[in-house]
């Protein structure tokens, strides 16, 4: 019953009976004294003070229980709006830690605060916010590029938020400039949007737009490069750019291996040998991949002559080699050398 009712329907209860008792029962007064003063009322007075009373302390009862009661209330409310923010973030996957006034919430939502949510079906008779949110996690999730400034959620969302990443990468599918953009500022990507970047980028990029980003780039994608130009590509594949490449990527025994398995193809004889002469000078690393190519091109002179250099005990399979090719046996160098493991042969 409200507040309100109740003192209206008490109030006329107690003019109702006060009324009965001064008509029916009896008009007179009645006189005591309290703490030394006279009071001298009507029966129906004295009759309706004790119904009065109740009526003040009831009143009182129903307030007080009211406002305890609105207090609560009020604090799961506050308990429910802190609740619905929170899903909101972790179906962004961006989970913040949130406080409950209630302790059964706090024991039980709590976990929203280290928790990311899929949401799987329709959005239907959802929440409006929940409703948006919801169609930017499945717009992203199908390989669509979302504006995330626009929705005003790329300053609240973190870099490695996997929303995010996946976002960026949708991007670098579809928008080819946006590739070079990460590649710009890597600071402000993950990691994982930056390797993406990185794999798209090498699989258009020459030579030379490659070396602007060589610090990015691994020895890995130096080979990936190379198949392309195994596979006829034409991308800037000249001498001096591989300089700069066999430079900044400290080459090993294996790269120049590799890198000669594709020089073969693409030079003259003259500029190979030049090219794999100049390196084995600089290190030795390139000594294997000097002596397939001189192989290679049956160059017998440059290899006795490089071989003399050498101590006895060195390059053994190549020595033998020679020896049955100046005996005129004419077997191939893979009989001997397998490249793919010469390097690693003691």
């Amino acid at each position: 019953m409200r507040i309100n009712l109740y003192i209206i329907a008490s109030l006329a209860l107690i003019v109702i009976v006060a009324a009965f008792v001064y008509t029916v029962i009896s008009p007179a007064n009645y006189e005591t004294t309290i703490y030394g003063q006279s009071l001298n009322f009507p029966i129906a007075v004295w009759i309706t003070i004790p119904m009065f009373i109740l009526l003040l302390s009831s009143v009182f009862h129903m307030m007080y229980y009211g406002f305890k009661n609105h207090m609560r209330l009020k604090k799961w409310v506050k308990d429910t709006d802190t609740l619905k923010d929170a899903l909101y973030w972790s179906i962004l996957k961006e989970p913040k830690k949130k406080k409950y006034l209630k302790n059964d919430m706090k024991k039980c939502a709590s976990i929203l605060n280290m928790s990311n949510i899929e949401v799987n079906g329709s959005a239907e008779g959802l929440d409006d916010k929940f409703v948006g949110v919801l169609d930017i996690v499945k717009d992203i999730n199908l390989g669509k590029y979302i504006d995330l400034k626009e929705k005003k959620l790329n300053k609240v969302l973190s870099k490695e938020n996997p929303l995010v990443i996946q976002n960026s990468i949708n991007r670098l599918q579809v928008s080819p400039e946006y590739i070079e953009e990460v590649l710009h500022s890597k600071e402000g990507h993950s990691d994982k949007v930056l390797a993406k970047a990185i794999s798209l980028f090498i699989k258009t990029a020459s030579f030379s737009d490659a070396f602007k980003y060589v610090k990015l780039l691994t020895i890995q994608d130096f080979y990936l490069m190379l198949d392309r130009v195994d596979a006829g590509e034409k991308i800037d594949f000249e001498k001096d750019m591989l300089d700069k490449f066999v430079i900044a990527f400290k080459f090993e025994c294996e790269d120049y291996m590799r890198l000669s398995l594709t020089t073969l193809n693409k030079f003259t004889p003259t500029d190979n040998i030049g090219l794999f002469n100049n390196y084995r000078k600089i290190t030795e690393k390139a000594e294997n991949a000097y002596l397939c190519i001189l192989f290679e091109y049956e160059r017998i002179e440059y290899i006795e002559e490089f071989l003399e250099e050498q101590r006895d005990d060195e390059f053994k399979r190549y020595r033998a080699l020679l020896e049955l090719r100046n005996s005129n046996y004419h077997f191939k160098l893979e009989d001997f050398i397998d490249k793919q493991t010469v390097c690693n042969a003691h």
